[in-house]
């Protein structure tokens, strides 16, 4: 949290007030109450926050290239690009150029 008691998520500053002012946040998004709740470090208050200009992508990240994947698990640890090379690499195996 910066010294004047913001906290910057996305392209959105939240104000929580100078008392967390330059205090560690740990932060994460409940999706049953649907906002951020944060604890101050050495703290056992839990800080309440509703997201403000976010969109579902930037809530979730980017999907859409895991979403076109086939229904079967990786081999991990392959990022989606190194698992499109080997894709290329089994499917031309045996190919003469």
């Amino acid at each position: 949290m910066l010294s004047n008691g913001r906290l910057d998520l996305g392209d959105y500053d939240y104000y929580l007030g100078t008392t967390w002012r330059n205090q560690m946040l740990e932060l994460r998004f409940d999706t049953n109450q649907g906002c951020f709740l944060g604890q101050p470090a050495g703290s056992e208050t839990t800080l309440r926050i509703a997201p403000q200009v976010l969109t579902k992508t930037d809530l979730m990240g980017e999907l859409g290239h895991l979403l076109a994947l086939p229904a079967y698990q990786l081999t991990l640890p392959f990022t989606h690009e190194a698992w499109r090379q080997f894709e290329y690499t089994r499917i031309l195996t045996g190919t003469t150029f």
